[in-house]
C-alpha cells in the first residue's frame, strides 16, 4: 500500500523527531483549551459583577 509505505517513510526519517513534536503539539492544544476556559469564565464573573451594581 502505498499509504503504510509512505508512513514507514515519515517514521524512519522522522522517527526521532516524532515522540517530541508529539507531546509538544498535545500540550499546546491542551494549553490552548485551559485559556479559553479561563477567559470564558472571566467574562462570565465580569457580567455577574456588572448585574450586581
Amino acid at each position: 500500500m502505498a499509504v503504510t509505505s509512505g508512513l514507514d517513510l515519515l517514521v524512519r526519517t522522522f522517527g526521532p523527531f516524532l515522540i517530541p513534536a508529539t507531546v509538544f503539539a498535545l500540550g499546546a492544544v491542551g494549553y490552548l483549551f485551559l485559556w479559553l476556559l479561563t477567559r470564558n469564565r472571566r467574562q462570565t464573573y465580569r457580567a455577574e459583577d456588572e448585574k450586581r451594581w
